[in-house]
């Protein structure tokens, strides 16, 4: 396709109708409907195979609980807890009932985790690859939904986790052999868990309006929840967290563009700083990373010095994937 995945979703929000049950509609890792009983999240996330995994890297026992963590991901990212999903599955003619036996094995695990009920979906057959397809369905547990178009000039800007984990965990997959499967590296690429307990903190603490998951990359989401605010972002590369093996290796650009990291990335006002920090201190991993700015584009800074972005994340149309 020859525009851009955003470029693809801004001029398809012309036929997302409007409703007053409608809170929030595209253009954020959820949509968000009032209902009788309250705020609602609704999510969709697909995996495909050649695109967002390789049997070679991953097994299906993995790939089905990826299905449902990045999905979790899109919900608690939306200040919700998730309760229901239903999935979507093309089966090619190379797998058998134990492969779909396998990949919903994973599916449970994952949903065990949270608490989550399968309600159903579909199965379809394909001639070509294999690919999942999750919707999830979650209750909003604080005053206000979490928005990607809620961050505000001034805020600090928060990661939990470190950035780059993925992404170097896929690059020592392709390697070959003899990447070890026990690698935390390789864990979080094929295991991405949600950061859950972080999750709790900032809700407990009432900390953030303005949150979004690292899918593409943190450059790319982040200019992606900018545009939504209609603000700009400064970052500064000493404060982002890495492995240090990044650094020993340069290839610090996996932590800005890797993607497929999912952790929170979320803003918040200045006066919360001391309560981030002792939210910190008690061993959870969140790093104030930059600053939200009138100017509406991301600027990464090394001390003083700007630093030029030749990639900032993974596109999934266009001709300037990364």
């Amino acid at each position: 396709m020859e525009l851009s995945e955003n470029e693809v979703i801004s001029r398809l929000r012309r036929y997302g109708r409007r409703s007053a049950s409608i809170v929030r509609g595209i253009g954020d890792d959820g949509a968000v409907v009032d209902l009788r009983q309250g705020q609602y999240v609704l999510v969709q996330d697909a995996l495909v195979e050649h695109i967002h995994l390789e049997f070679a890297f991953a097994s299906l026992y993995d790939v089905g609980k990826k299905a449902v963590y990045v999905n979790v991901s899109d919900v608690l990212s939306m200040g919700a807890k998730p309760l229901y999903f239903l999935v979507t599955i093309g089966v090619p003619e190379r797998f058998s009932y134990r492969d779909v036996q396998a990949l919903y094995k994973g599916m449970d695990r994952a949903a065990r985790e949270f608490d989550l009920l399968l309600l159903g979906g579909d199965t379809v057959a394909t001639k070509g690859d294999f690919f999942i397809d999750v919707s999830m369905v979650g209750r909003i547990i604080v005053k206000g939904y979490f928005g990607r178009n809620k961050a505000k000039r001034g805020d600090l800007i928060g990661v939990t986790g470190h950035l780059g984990e993925s992404a170097y965990g896929l690059r020592l997959l392709q390697k070959g052999p003899a990447a070890q499967s026990s690698n935390r590296y390789i864990k979080r690429y094929q295991s991405p868990r949600p950061p859950v307990d972080v999750w709790k903190e900032l809700v407990k603490n009432d900390i953030t309006d303005a949150m979004m998951d690292i899918s593409d990359g943190l450059i790319i989401d982040l200019e992606r929840m900018m545009t939504e605010s209609k603000v700009g972002a400064h970052l500064y590369i000493d404060n982002i967290p890495m492995p240090t093996v990044l650094k020993k290796e340069g290839l610090q650009a996996l932590a800005l563009s890797g993607g497929e990291d999912y952790q929170l990335l979320f803003t918040f006002p200045r006066h919360k700083a001391s309560l981030v920090e002792k939210i910190r201190k008690r061993g959870f991993a969140i790093s104030v990373i930059g600053e939200v700015v009138r100017q509406r584009r991301v600027r990464l800074f090394d001390g003083d010095r700007e630093i030029r972005l030749s990639a900032k994340g993974y596109e999934h149309f266009g001709t300037h994937n990364e």
